[in-house]
């Protein structure tokens, strides 16, 4: 790989300093390749084969690599040498046929990219919408409060499951859960605060300071009682450009769908959803 490099580097040197035309290029010699790449060495009898010339376009040219230009345009800020070593090392992965390694990410690259420029054209075509409105945005507020509600938990810990209906109905009842604790001094039970935690909110029915959980199975085999020790509400003005950015996203995906369903109609276009098993 090495030589290789330096002999196709050495020859693009030649080229450029005598200002030769493509016709008067020849490829490096086999022998001077490395043994060791079998196809860099079959596929250097014939370059253009391996990596096809692509029609030149307008603009300025400043440099060519193995028959392949380099525009001013393409450098963007860019050392002229740092572009043809990646045009260098494009072209030698190509030879080894690493393209065809990546082809299924490079077809997800443009159907994705096609979308969008899609969706964009959509989108410039459309009637206007309907702004998002404050009104919009309270409501959306309101329905949603446990999505811009933080409660803060404490949690505490116990091994023996006997003890659950115990020490679930003293937090229920309002009694500290430290003293709790220490009402067990032959028992390792131990108290935490675990802050304001989103994933553990789900084991309240309600989010209020006070209220309790369920009893908890830890992964470790031990027992635990969670308890809310503050909730604190996001304010709707920090969160307005959030709700309205949810809301607006909301109204293009609706509009895409309505979209894609009268072209689906049009174009007899047949949709069969497969359903599957659940895995459990």
């Amino acid at each position: 790989m090495t030589q290789y490099m330096f002999v196709l580097l050495f020859t693009l040197v030649i080229l450029i300093g005598c200002n030769q035309s493509d016709s008067d290029s020849k490829a490096p010699s086999a022998d001077n390749t490395n043994t060791g790449s079998k196809q860099s060495q079959s596929s250097m009898d014939d370059n253009t084969s391996a990596v096809e010339t692509e029609p030149e376009r307008v603009g300025k040219v400043v440099a060519r690599v193995n028959g392949q230009p380099i525009y001013e345009d393409d450098l963007n800020g860019t050392d002229l040498e740092y572009k043809i070593t990646e045009e260098i090392i494009y072209q030698e992965g190509i030879i080894l046929g690493y393209d065809k390694l990546e082809r299924d990410k490079v077809g997800d690259y443009e159907r994705g990219l096609i979308i969008g420029i899609t969706k964009l054209r959509i989108l410039e075509n459309a009637e206007p919408t309907k702004e998002v409105s404050d009104e919009d945005i309270k409501n959306y507020y309101e329905s949603n409060k446990d999505k811009y509600t933080h409660v803060r938990i404490h949690e505490i810990s116990f091994p023996d499951s006997n003890l659950s209906s115990e020490i679930k109905d003293k937090a229920k009842s309002g009694e500290e859960l430290q003293n709790i604790a220490n009402s067990y001094p032959d028992l390792e039970i131990t108290v935490s605060d675990i802050g304001y935690n989103r994933n553990m909110a789900q084991h309240f029915k309600t989010r209020e300071v006070g209220s309790v959980s369920e009893v908890i199975q830890k992964p470790d085999g031990t027992f635990s009682v969670l308890k809310i020790v503050e909730v604190r509400d996001i304010p709707l003005k920090i969160t307005r450009g959030a709700i309205k950015h949810i809301l607006d996203a909301y109204r293009k995906r609706q509009m895409f769908d309505s979209y894609a369903q009268k072209v689906a109609e049009e174009n007899n276009m047949t949709i069969e959803i497969i359903e599957q098993d659940s895995k459990q």
